[in-house]
This record gives structure tokens, sequence and C-alpha cells, in this order.
């Protein structure tokens, strides 16, 4: 028998702040795309996700990246509903 915290499911997932801070780095491009382009339904939610997991991942722009992908899914769902 192995030890018991081996498979711990609460365990802490060790990861690095270089790929944190990537996921970060992808929500943001995800919130400018939002905007942008006429694909705010599919980028704002990738972006608000890579930005959360970013946040628990231990990325302190994480969170700031998922607030900047909703407000781009918010601004890119008015401009493609006022130019419709």
């Amino acid at each position: 028998m192995g030890r018991a915290d081996e498979h711990d499911p609460f365990a802490p997932i060790e990861t690095s702040e270089r790929f944190a801070t990537l996921l970060a780095v992808v929500g943001v491009v995800c919130a400018v795309a939002a905007a942008v382009t006429g694909l705010a339904p599919l980028f704002g939610p990738l972006g608000m996700a890579s930005g959360l997991i970013a946040h628990v991942k231990g990325s302190r722009y994480g969170m700031p990246s998922a607030i900047l992908a909703g407000l781009g899914m918010i601004v890119g769902m008015s401009v493609i509903l006022y130019l419709r």
C-alpha cells in the first residue's frame, strides 16, 4: 500500500508561475478578440475561463484577465447588437 497523500484529490496542484501567467495572457488576448471580432460569445467565456484558471494556479494577473474578458464580451456583444 502507498502513502495516503499520494491520491489525495484536495492536495495542492503544483504548477509553474510561467504557465499561470501564460494563461492570463491568453485571457487578455481573448478579451481583445471578443471586443473586436464578431465572435464575442465564443471568445468571452474562453477568456474568462483561462483567466480564472490562471487565478487558481497562482497568477496575480488571472482575475484582472477574467474581468477584462467579461468586459470585452459585453462590449463585443453590444457592438454586434448595435450594428445589426
